[in-house]
């Protein structure tokens, strides 16, 4: 008996939860947001002067700095959980550096595809097939010259 009245009192509390929420809409995602890994990385290992970053305004439009330029697109959310941005345009600037011509190219690709988007707390992560990049909101983000390597 005290099993039975146990296993209801421990069925109704477990009933009170709310369920997890299943997707996310894009007002969820519109703010300023600072790239802070790819791969489990930090980025404030890369030499970059200005953070690298992605804002979704209440259009859905996206802009953002890739690690050498300025980019802006259309952005799309389905399902609750994809997104990538089309239309994509950015500058020409000439990246001198090897490390942060890779680093832009692995972030306008993944953004440019279809990726698996996660947002928990206060963490936006995009995963493609093969990079995961990690954002944080601009707010919460460290400045690149007080991050230690």
């Amino acid at each position: 008996m005290k099993k039975w009245l146990l296993f209801m009192v421990l069925l109704s509390l477990l009933g009170c939860n709310p369920p997890p929420k299943a997707g996310f809409t894009a007002s969820d995602l519109q703010q300023d947001w600072v790239l802070t890994k790819i791969d489990g990385r930090e980025i404030t290992q890369i030499e970059t002067r200005t953070p690298i970053s992605l804002s979704l305004d209440s259009q859905f439009k996206a802009t953002g700095f890739s690690g050498c330029n300025q980019f802006m697109g259309l952005a799309e959310l389905k399902n609750g959980n994809q997104f990538r941005i089309t239309s994509l345009v950015s500058t020409k600037m000439a990246c001198i550096q090897n490390e942060v011509a890779t680093v832009e190219a692995v972030i306008v690709s993944a953004l440019q595809q279809w990726n698996t988007t996660a947002l928990e707390s206060d963490t936006l992560s995009l995963t493609t097939e093969q990079h995961v990049l990690t954002f944080v909101p601009k707010d919460l983000s460290v400045p690149l010259d007080s991050a230690t390597p």
